[in-house]
């Protein structure tokens, strides 16, 4: 869990997708790119190295966070 945790904090966007996710819930990458305020290749790129690692879960065009995810995001959240 730990260099899950380093993985996200390593990175100010991937800690900011982890939030949008946990606060809004599942999106697709466009919403999400929209949200974070980054450009959409981006996006998909770090949605991609999330679902990786096991914390989110693409369904269909969404993606959400996964119970792994959701540990990751709590711990985050109190950092």
């Amino acid at each position: 869990m730990e260099e899950l945790i380093g993985f996200v904090n390593g990175s100010v966007n991937r800690r900011k997708i982890l939030e949008i996710l946990e606060s809004k819930g599942r999106n697709d990458a466009q919403r999400i790119a929209k949200i974070a305020r980054l450009i959409p290749s981006a996006t998909e790129q770090i949605l991609r190295d999330l679902e990786s690692r096991g914390l989110v879960q693409k369904d269909g065009e969404k993606f959400e966070l996964t119970d792994q995810g959701k540990a990751v995001a709590d711990v985050i959240r109190t950092i």
